[in-house]
C-alpha cells in the first residue's frame, strides 16, 4: 500500500505479466475467503502480488477488458481495507477504501463505490473519528433511500442500505447515544427482516443474523451487559464467517467483563481464539478485555487466562 501502486508500469519500465483475468479472479475468491477468516498472514501473501498485477493489468487494457479489471481492483482493495481495519490499521485501511472507491468509478459499478464507503465508514471508525463515520453513513443512507424505497428494490442495495445503518448503530453506542442506537438498529431489523436471509452482497455478509450480532456489540458498548449476554443465547451465527462468530465470541466476553465473571470471558475469549486466532492476537477489542481480566483476577489469574494473554501479547 506504500507509495504508487503502478509506478513502473507509468514509466513503462514493468516487465510483462501474464495479464489472464481468470486467474486473478480466483486469486481474489482466496482473499475474501481468508479475510472472512481473519487469516491475515496468508492473506498477504496472496494480496501482494496481487494488488501488483490488477493495477498492471487495470492500466494496459482497454474497454470492456478495463473496467473488468477495474472491478476486480476495487474488490480486492475493498478486503484490504477490511483487513487492515480488523488489525487496528485504520490509516491504511483508510487508503484501501479511498483506491477501492476510484477504480469502482472506472468499473462504472455505484454500488461498488457505496461498498467503499462502507469500509471507509469502518476506517473512520476504528481511527475514533465518528463524525466522519456518521457523515459517510449519513451521506450513502440519503442517496439509497430512493432506490429501497421501490417494491423491487434489488437485494444489493438493501444489503448496503442495512449495512450503512449498521455502521450508523455503532457510532451512537461509541457516542452514548442510547436511543439514536435503538432507533438505528430496530430500521436495521427491518431491512433485513425485508431482505429475508442471511447475505453476503460486496462482502458485507448483512442479513438478520449480523444485525444481532451488531445489537449484542453495541448493547456492550452502551453497558447493557444482561441485555447483551441474553440476546448473544438467542444467536446462532454458524452460517457466517469465522470472522463474526469471533467477534460475537469478543463482545460477549467484554460483557461479561463488565459483570465481573472471570471464567465466562476468559471460556468466550477463547472460543474467540478458536474461531479466528489471528483476529484476537490483533484485534484492539480482545487485547483490552485481556487486560482488564488480568487487573480483575490479580493474583488469582489462571493458567488458561495467562496463556492467553501471553499468546496476544497483553501480558502484564
Amino acid at each position: 500500500m506504500t507509495g504508487h501502486p503502478a509506478l513502473s508500469t507509468l514509466l513503462e519500465t514493468a516487465q510483462p505479466a501474464d495479464n489472464q483475468l481468470g486467474p486473478l479472479r480466483e486469486d481474489i475468491a482466496e482473499a475474501w475467503r481468508l479475510t472472512h477468516a481473519s487469516e491475515f498472514s496468508a492473506l498477504t501473501a496472496v494480496l501482494v502480488p496481487l494488488l501488483g498485477n490488477l493495477e498492471h493489468a487495470a492500466r494496459v487494457r482497454r474497454g470492456r477488458h478495463r473496467s473488468e479489471a477495474a472491478g476486480l481492483l476495487t474488490s480486492a482493495y475493498q478486503a484490504v481495507s477490511a483487513a487492515f481495519a480488523r488489525q487496528d490499521e485504520a490509516d491504511a485501511s483508510w487508503l484501501g477504501a479511498d483506491r477501492a472507491s476510484r477504480w469502482a468509478e472506472d468499473a462504472g459499478d455505484p454500488l461498488a463505490v457505496v461498498a467503499a464507503a462502507f469500509r471507509m465508514g469502518h476506517a473512520f471508525i476504528t481511527l475514533r473519528r465518528l463524525d466522519q463515520a456518521e457523515h459517510v453513513a449519513d451521506q450513502v443512507i440519503s442517496a439509497l433511500q430512493p432506490l429501497t424505497s421501490a417494491e423491487n428494490c434489488p437485494p444489493e442495495v438493501l444489503s448496503l442500505y442495512g449495512a450503512m445503518h449498521l455502521i450508523l448503530a455503532v457510532v451512537f453506542a461509541r457516542e452514548g447515544d442510547r436511543a439514536g442506537t435503538r432507533r438505528t438498529i430496530a430500521k436495521a431489523r427491518k431491512i433485513a427482516t425485508r431482505l429475508g436471509t442471511d447475505r453476503n452482497d460486496f462482502n458485507t455478509e448483512f442479513g438478520p443474523t449480523n444485525v444481532e450480532l451488531h445489537a449484542v456489540a453495541t448493547a456492550v458498548d452502551l453497558g447493557d451487559t444482561g441485555e447483551a449476554i441474553d440476546l448473544s443465547q438467542t444467536i446462532d451465527a454458524t452460517g457466517l464467517s469465522a470472522e463474526r462468530q469471533s467477534r460475537l465470541a469478543i463482545d460477549l466476553a467484554r460483557a461479561h467483563v463488565q459483570r465481573r465473571h472471570i471464567g465466562d470471558a476468559v471460556a468466550a475469549l477463547l472460543e474467540a481464539e478458536r474461531q479466528a486466532p489471528e483476529q484476537v492476537q490483533t484485534h484492539v477489542l480482545a487485547r483490552e478485555t485481556v487486560r482488564d481480566l488480568l487487573s480483575l483476577a490479580g493474583r488469582r489469574a489462571t493458567p488458561e487466562l495467562l496463556d492467553l494473554a501471553r499468546r496476544i501479547g497483553a501480558a502484564n
